[in-house]
């Protein structure tokens, strides 16, 4: 039996929270180790939306004299090495082009292994002067739990059967949640029988003042456009449940992600395991799994990054990396093309999902090596 640490920020309640979780739970299932792990805290989501872990507790009591392997996953900038120990692995997100002025270099150097989950991230560690061995694993996912019947999460949904775009992330420039509602405004009209569904939050505001500042933005978009009537948009802001955000996913007909940047764009890859529709950006890391052959590629331009971040540490990025802007005019294009699609032309693109390179069951006997 191999003693196992893992260390992330699991007890978060965001997206880096939730893959730890999936990252904790893919490694209990191998019989062949001891599991502890022990918490970091990148947001303020733990206070604000505290979890219920009780079945992460005996892997957080659980302490050993020797571990064979350390796992950290998250931010470099939070790794530390330790010499007393077998294998020190580092699994980073790393969702920018151009980070060698972030000093993650010289911290990813520390590791004996790096682990990525696109393309994008292991061409960025490389450029960067990352001289460890790198290896691209997807994150682990339960795909039974998206193969399973729900209830239905759109309770009205059966009095108008509108078509559903929606999306799930932090409202941040990195996000451009506000893109969507432009690109979605700017397209459809009343006669258009279309919905927008946001689910977000924002650890630097309160929910309601992130509700104020959503409905504010919504509004200035609407003087811009000036048009006699609008499609309608809802919106929840907080956490939902994992069983929810899959209800959301198996209810919704097309997901509809706009980020500047992401790792492996998480929540598109749930919408995949959902059999969804799915829109995205172009060059970013969520285009190691998806391409014009699986999903409606956004055009995108190449720019300098530029946010605030609702990381405690507001350094998360700087200036000099690179990301890719969504053109609003494809992205428009794109969601006209998904409300008007076949049915035929649809099944074809689902078809070729790749799910199985996500499912833990597979994955678990990856991680270590």
């Amino acid at each position: 039996m191999k003693n196992i640490l893992f260390i992330g920020p699991y007890r978060d309640s965001n997206g880096l929270g939730y893959a730890s979780r999936r990252y904790i739970n893919c490694l209990a299932t191998k019989s062949d180790i001891n599991l502890s792990i022990k918490p970091l805290f990148f947001t303020n989501s733990h206070i604000q939306n505290p979890l219920d872990l009780k079945t992460f507790e005996p892997y957080e009591n659980a302490y050993y004299n020797y571990y064979d392997f350390v796992i950290q996953y998250g931010y470099p900038e939070y790794y530390v090495y330790d010499k007393r120990f077998g294998k020190n692995i580092g699994i980073v997100e790393i969702e920018t082009r151009s980070i060698n002025r972030s000093g993650w270099s010289s911290k990813l150097n520390l590791m004996d292994e790096i682990l990525v989950n696109s393309t994008n991230a292991l061409h960025s560690a490389y450029d960067a002067g990352v001289t460890k061995p790198i290896r691209l694993l997807p994150e682990p996912y339960n795909i039974g739990a998206y193969e399973q019947s729900y209830s239905p999460f759109f309770v009205d949904k059966k009095e108008t059967n509108p078509f559903i775009f929606y999306t799930i992330g932090q409202y941040t420039d990195k996000k451009n949640i506000k893109g969507i509602i432009l690109a979605y405004l700017l397209e459809f009209n009343r006669q258009d029988n279309v919905r927008l569904f946001i689910k977000t939050d924002d650890y630097d505001k309160k929910p309601e003042e992130l509700q104020e500042s959503i409905k504010y933005d919504i509004n200035e978009i609407k003087v811009a456009l000036r048009k006699p009537q609008y499609c309608d948009i809802d919106y929840v802001v907080g956490r939902l449940s994992d069983q929810d955000i899959i209800r959301l996913h198996k209810d919704g007909d097309c997901y509809v992600n706009a980020c500047k940047a992401d790792g492996m764009g998480s929540c598109a890859i749930e919408a995949m395991l959902a059999n969804k529709l799915i829109i995205t950006t172009k060059n970013i890391g969520s285009s190691t799994y998806l391409n014009s052959s699986n999903a409606l590629m956004v055009d995108s331009i190449n720019s300098s990054v530029y946010m605030s971040n609702s990381i405690l540490n507001k350094n998360i990025f700087t200036i000099y990396e690179e990301w890719n802007e969504p053109n609003i005019i494809s992205l428009q294009s794109q969601m006209r093309s998904a409300y008007n699609m076949s049915k035929d032309n649809k099944e074809q693109l689902i078809n070729n999902y790749q799910k199985q390179i996500f499912d833990m069951n597979s994955i678990k006997d990856h991680i270590l090596i």
